[in-house]
């Protein structure tokens, strides 16, 4: 960042060279962030965390189409238990891009949003993810080259990605593993672990099948119409979540009708990325002021590892409408459903796709005076009668400060996927500065 500065302000300071450039801009994001978990969860997780984050974000347009973009995050948690979680930077967006009327050319660092619904997106696959916290994963980006054409309404995207960063996992000391029962990925789905209250996670092995991370593509042709929007997606690459296979010792203290491990306090995880194949399609509707959506997707796991899912067939159904309230209100209004049929009924805890398989999601977002929003997410999983809620509370100042307030319910069962966080109901309180 300093080198492209310095290169900047010489190219600015020279009048002659200055007329290279017809417009740039640079600004910075930064949040500040306190997050007080009420209920102790494992001997040394952490019941405050306090964040910074810092996302730069350079624009400079070239004249004949040309543009560099550059937007890292930076993100610091000093007090954070989990040594792997105090620092993290990604370069996320870091492009060079051409455009012209029908054709764009983009190579660098990139982040593809695919996909229409919200919360949980079947089709949005192309990226890794960081999932320091599993409900609120965020996309890293991937270095990668993509085309792009256009046809009156009709565009052809083309992905190639060399190497894929792949997952990031929580630390080893997060609240965000299991800490109480931990139910592996196994072959039956016939084993279940009993933690004890002192735990020492440490990762192992890190694997990746078949090069899974290396050689990913993706492509998609999509038709923009004035009621009805279509996209066919295609991708091979590595899977969002890795295998997760711990290795333990302990006493069986039962054998029917599951395996039932009380674990020693070390426990080693072993990672492996896989790669998948996945068909997409999604459809949007615009009738009668409501927005329809739907998603599906069919994805087969590839390789001969015997803990792999096998295919998944995933569907997202949704309904959206917007609600002004007077002159200066406006509620937009969410309701979705998702429903997963697979090959193989995966019963682990730490799986995040297994909160969706038959789930209902009700989310919403009210602005009010351009200066007050509130939203909400409700989500239910139906086949093992866990819940989840989001409440959100900002107010913004002076145009550029912003202060949120926001708190977090889990419940379910320990032994289920939303429940295995049952005790990471979480109060938030942010303040937000736009430069």
């Amino acid at each position: 960042m300093k080198y492209l500065a310095g290169v900047f302000f010489i190219f600015a300071t020279s009048n002659s060279e200055a007329r290279l450039f017809k417009e740039w801009s640079l600004h910075l994001e930064s949040k500040i962030e306190s997050t007080l978990y009420p209920e102790e969860f494992g001997t040394n997780t952490n019941k405050n965390l306090n964040r910074l984050e810092l996302v730069p974000i350079f624009d400079l347009k070239f004249s004949d189409g040309w543009k560099v973009f550059i937007k890292p995050t930076f993100v610091a948690n000093p007090d954070n238990n989990s040594s792997e979680e105090r620092t993290f930077f990604d370069p996320a967006e870091a492009y060079l891009r051409y455009k012209s009327d029908l054709f764009t050319l983009q190579a660098g660092n990139n982040i593809y949003s695919w996909g229409v619904t919200d919360g949980y997106n079947p089709l949005d696959v192309v990226n890794s993810k960081q999932y320091f916290d599993p409900l609120h994963s965020k996309k890293l980006g991937s270095p990668s080259v993509s085309i792009t054409q256009s046809w009156d309404t009709w565009d052809t995207q083309a992905v190639y990605i060399p190497w894929n960063p792949g997952a990031t996992l929580p630390g080893t000391e997060s609240r965000w593993l299991p800490r109480e029962i931990f139910v592996p990925e196994s072959l039956n789905n016939d084993q279940v672990l009993l933690l004890p209250p002192s735990l020492r996670y440490q990762y192992g092995s890190r694997d990746d099948l078949n090069e899974a991370r290396r050689n990913n593509y993706a492509v998609r042709i999509s038709r923009q119409g004035d009621h009805f929007d279509f996209n066919l997606s295609g991708y091979e690459g590595v899977a969002s979540f890795p295998l997760i296979q711990p290795q333990v010792t302990g006493n069986v203290i039962a054998v029917a009708p599951k395996t039932v491990i009380q674990v020693d306090p070390d426990v080693v995880l072993n990672t492996k990325n896989y790669k998948i194949r996945q068909g997409g399609l999604s459809l949007v509707n615009h009738t009668w002021d409501v927005l329809f959506k739907y998603a599906t997707s069919y994805t087969q796991s590839m390789g001969d590892d015997k803990n792999l899912p096998g295919w998944n067939h995933e569907n997202v159904v949704a309904l959206e409408k917007t609600f002004n309230l007077g002159s200066s209100g406006v509620l937009i209004a969410v309701l979705q459903h998702s429903f997963i049929f697979s090959e193989k009924q995966n019963e682990s805890n730490l799986s995040v796709t297994e909160i969706f398989r038959k789930a209902w999601m009700l989310g919403g977002k009210l602005s009010w005076h351009e200066v007050w929003n509130f939203s909400f997410l409700g989500l239910y999983d139906q086949q093992r009668y866990s819940t989840y809620q989001e409440y959100s509370l900002g107010r913004r100042f002076f145009d550029t400060w912003s202060l949120t307030v926001s708190a977090n319910f889990i419940a379910g069962t320990t032994e289920t996927p939303l429940g295995v966080y049952s005790k990471n109901d979480s109060y938030s309180l942010a303040l937000s500065r736009s430069f």
